[in-house]
Formats: C-alpha cells, structure tokens, sequence
C-alpha cells in the first residue's frame, strides 16, 4: 500500500509504503522514515495502489501516527532560530568567496540533523566550506541547493494581489511559465508586472491559459482576413474573452462585433498571418503606385506649353516698298594746285 504524503519546508510530495495495520485518511499527520531522516509530514492521498509515473518515486515508509512527544519536538523545531546559522553561512561564504545566499534552515525530528537550503547562480563546490561550517555551529549540516522559485517557498511573502505565495499556500509542482502566456492573456510585458518575488514569471499566468488557449479556436487571429455584411475585411483586434473582433472594412472605417456576426477560416497560424499580411501590403503599393501614375498621366495631358517669353516678328511675304540705300564712299580732298 502507497499514500502520497507531503513534508519538509519545500513541500515535497512523494509516496510512501504503509503498514498493513496502520489506517490512514487525507490530511492526517503522520511520521516518515525519508531519505534524509525522520520527519513529521501530511498525507494526502488515502492508501491504495496507484500507477506511479516517471517521475514519482517511493521516499521512504510512514512510521507511526504522531505521539504527544513528537508533536512537542516538532512545534519546538519549527520555532528554530536561524539567525546563528545565517551569520556564520555569511562569513564563510565570505572567507571561501563563494556567490551563495542563505535562505533557510530546518532542523528534522530525528534532531540528528539540520537542513540549510541556499540559493546560488552557478554550481558550487562547497566541501571545504560544509566542514568548516559543521565545526562552526557543533552541528551536523547538510547544505541543499534550491532554485529561485523554491527561494521564494522557503522565505515566504505576500504577493501584489494580497495573498499569501501560491507557491506557499498550495502549489505543489512548479509548471513552466513563457512569456507567450503573458501576450495571450494581453498583459503588460513590463518585467515589474509580469514577475513575482522570485524574480520569474508568475505562476498565476498559468492559472488561465488552458482557458485563453480554448477560446482563442472560436476567433480568429489577428489580421486574418474575415467576411462581415457580404464585404471582404480583416481582423485589426481581438477580445478573447469577450469573444469580439474589431474589424477594419479596408476604407477606414472601423467597427467591433460580435464573433456570430463574421465568417474566417479557423486554424490560421503566425506564419499564414505574415504571408497574408505581405500579400496585402504589397497590393495596396502597387494600387498606389497605379493611381499616382495615372495623377501624373493626367496632368501632363492638362498642362499648357510653357511660354518661354521670346517674341518672333511674322517674315513678310511682300517686298521691301524701299530698296536699302547704297553706302556712298566720302570722296578724298582735293589737292591743292
């Protein structure tokens, strides 16, 4: 018999092997034997058989149901003061050079052992540094390497909505978020908005986006050629969840309606928007380019000669009434005798 249990501060769930004496329901708190030692955790799954994936795994058994003892023990261990584990995870870090943030610390009912969790860009080797921390708190550690998602969970905060982390309150696996849910959904790409504590993008993108995803197949996208009144017109902007287009008529007129009252083609991808698009710019420059060639036809055939200012006397066809006088040669002086 398997139940699904959930413990330690990163809430990992995983199955466990139960005894065959042991009765167990959802949400009861029980002990495991895990692969890190002995720990209080949640079951929430009642026992049964399931078909585990490939990514589950059996961590370890159930125990027993916790005592009054243990119940003590663990509300003491979870008040755990780590301020001494934070200052001396500093100076060390500091002392080996290593880029690493101490995030949180969780000591585990066996009391045998203490998990500190810390965060890091790159990978680290950290052996030097464990042993000299081991020897500066008189304590056995066990360094765990957590990603800024699970930074976030272990911290805990509240985010812009109001509430509590949904990877704190009940998120159990992360699930990839792309910026593509984010232009789906029409939210602001400003990274400010878009990301949450941990400096990702929010989990809450993925809350909506099977739902965004179905409603888009009932409109089309956007630039895609449509029919509404009989006339051939495109989509300029779609309300998803509104379930209605802006269509442009093509004469600059503009007008929203509602998904029942145009005809598209489904199934047009980004790549058949691109070519529609090129094949439509390219016909409105060539109708342009017709009309201004047929402007400039017509006012070469509208504009008069130009008058360039020189006058030209008529040639008579008459004879001169007066022949031109002959010049007369002035006769030399006459020599005196």
């Amino acid at each position: 018999m398997l139940v699904l249990a959930r413990y330690s501060s990163l809430r990992t769930l995983e199955y466990f092997r139960v005894p065959r004496d042991l009765t167990l329901r959802p949400n009861d708190v029980v002990v495991l034997k895990t692969r890190r030692g002995v720990e209080m955790g949640q079951v929430k799954t009642a026992p049964g058989e399931p078909k585990l994936g490939p990514r589950d795994q059996v961590g370890g058994e159930v125990l027993r149901k916790p005592t009054l003892d243990d119940s003590n023990l663990f509300r003491e261990q979870k008040a755990l003061d780590v301020r001494p584990f934070r200052r001396a995870f500093k100076e060390l870090a500091a002392k080996h050079k290593l880029p690493m943030r101490f995030e949180n610390a969780e000591k585990l009912l066996s009391a045998d052992k203490v998990v500190v969790y810390f965060s890091s860009e790159d990978r680290v080797d950290f052996r030097e540094f464990v042993r000299e921390y081991n020897e500066a708190l008189n304590a056995r550690i066990e360094l765990r390497q957590v990603g800024a998602r699970d930074a976030a969970r272990l911290t805990g905060d509240v985010g812009v909505c109001g509430q509590e982390l949904c990877c704190i309150s009940y998120i159990i696996d992360f699930v990839p978020v792309s910026m593509k849910m984010a232009k789906t959904q029409r939210i602001s790409l400003d990274p400010g908005k878009i990301s949450g504590q941990c400096g990702r993008l929010k989990c809450c993108l993925k809350y909506e986006d099977d739902l965004y995803n179905e409603l888009r197949k009932n409109v089309p996208q956007e630039g895609q050629p449509v029919t509404c009144d009989g006339k051939e017109c495109h989509a300029c902007n779609v309300d998803i969840l509104g379930q209605k287009v802006t269509i442009d008529f093509g004469d600059g007129t503009r007008e929203q309606r509602l998904i029942g009252e145009i005809q598209f083609e489904p199934g047009w991808t980004d790549k058949d928007i691109r070519r529609y698009r090129k094949e439509r710019r390219a016909k409105i420059l060539a109708e342009r380019a017709a009309r201004d060639a047929a402007r400039a036809a017509r006012s070469t055939r509208m504009q008069p000669a130009r008058d360039t200012g020189t006058r030209v006397e008529p040639k008579s066809t008459e004879p001169d009434s007066e022949p031109a006088p002959e010049q007369v040669k002035p006769e030399p002086p006459a020599e005196d005798q």
